[in-house]
């Protein structure tokens, strides 16, 4: 199970950018400033799906394990941009 842990996540978005010589598109405390929400942490949403016709549920937020192996370039929850 996908472990969600804003404190961890902001240290580990952190740590990836420094050790690969990124930049730090992602929000400090991890609060997007266009949605309000926090990329961190698990959002779940539900959607029809429009070829079989049932009602299914969609995670989005950033795992720990996300966060420390690849560069957060967006909000996973609106889509925003950070990077343009």
């Amino acid at each position: 199970m996908p472990e969600y842990n804003i404190a961890e996540s902001v240290k580990a978005q952190s740590e990836y950018c420094k050790t690969n010589g990124a930049p730090h598109f992602a929000p400090r405390g991890g609060s997007c400033w266009k949605c309000n929400k926090n990329i961190y942490e698990p959002i779940e949403r539900k959607f029809k799906d429009y070829l079989s016709g049932e009602e299914k549920t969609r995670t989005t937020g950033i795992t720990v394990e996300e966060a420390g192996s690849q560069l957060v370039t967006g909000c996973p929850h609106c889509n925003r941009s950070y990077c343009d």
